[in-house]
């Protein structure tokens, strides 16, 4: 698969999950055009994805000071070959309530 389509697919992965958390957290802000959730008062993340590793990362930021400032902390990697969306987003979802 060339470049384009991955980024595309995760780019779609993406948005997908966004509108899945935005069910379930409150949308905190923008954080370089993300939607930035917070899970706790002082937990927050954002979803991103990295076309190099065909994967998407939920970055983690622990106060809004870190949010504001773009001190996000890497989770682990979610590869798209290995799950679909519904898996993805329960895997995540024990990362980040775990």
């Amino acid at each position: 698969m060339i470049s384009t389509e991955k980024k595309k697919k995760i780019d779609e992965r993406c948005k997908a999950l966004e509108k899945e958390f935005e069910r379930r957290y409150k949308k905190e802000t923008e954080v370089r055009g993300k939607k930035c959730f917070a899970v706790r008062e002082d937990e927050f993340f954002i979803v991103s994805g990295l076309s190099w590793a065909n994967a998407i990362v939920l970055e983690h930021a622990f106060s809004k000071t870190e949010v504001e400032k773009n001190m996000f902390e890497d989770g682990k990697l979610f590869y798209m070959e290995e799950m679909n969306e519904k898996e993805m987003f329960e895997k995540m979802i024990e990362e980040i309530e775990g």
